[in-house]
């Protein structure tokens, strides 16, 4: 499902076109080392949406770490000339060898993680709140305070704004080039934060 949303809630197939590496670079490091933070919803029968969360101190050592094997792997594969055939993959691992890394916001120290992907057919259903929601809950039980995630903004799509309403504010942002091909206004990636109060969303 990432690939259906990694561009801005749109599929990233025009950006990158290797979706098992794209899946593998977003999902790994929660899926390899804590499979119990997983939160899938279903709905029809079908995946609705999923959240991924982390509580290891060491979590974004490991998101280097994973990052860093997957980014080799996507460069391997450029170098035999998988990508030929799509210029703009080429330029994508490009960038994530030599500007990623560069490109992210500082997070709070000690915070529990969250990714989280709803698919389209599913937005505006509550399915996210409820994903969510569980996240926290779990959170709460484990006496764990607080928690962060990354999302990208950019004038007309702040979603930052619409989080504020539970409770999720920016602790930094950057500027980032990875759509720079694509869009002409200033991408931002944002780290938001949340302490929670016992009382949850």
């Amino acid at each position: 499902m990432c690939c259906d949303t990694g561009f801005f809630g749109k599929p990233i197939d025009h950006i990158f076109c290797d979706r098992e590496l794209f899946a593998d670079l977003h999902t790994t490091p929660y899926l390899d080392y804590e499979p119990e933070w997983a939160f899938v919803a279903e709905a029809d029968g079908r995946l609705a949406g999923y959240l991924l969360g982390s509580v290891r101190h060491d979590f974004p050592w490991l998101l280097v770490y994973e990052g860093s094997r997957t980014a080799m792997r996507m460069c391997s594969r450029s170098l035999k000339g998988s990508y030929d055939y799509h210029p703009r993959s080429r330029l994508y691992v490009r960038w994530l060898l030599t500007r990623s890394f560069r490109e992210r916001p500082r997070h709070p120290p000690g915070a529990a993680h969250m990714h989280f992907n709803v698919a389209a057919a599913y937005r505006g259903r509550g399915v996210g709140l409820a994903l969510w929601r569980a996240f926290e809950a779990s959170l709460q039980a484990a006496d764990i305070p607080h928690y962060y995630g990354e999302l990208f903004s950019c004038p007309g799509r702040r979603p930052e704004l619409a989080y504020r309403r539970y409770g999720l504010r920016i602790y930094d942002q950057v500027d980032t080039s990875v759509y720079t091909p694509e869009l002409s206004r200033p991408v931002h990636l944002a780290c938001v934060h949340k302490v929670l109060d016992g009382n949850g969303l």
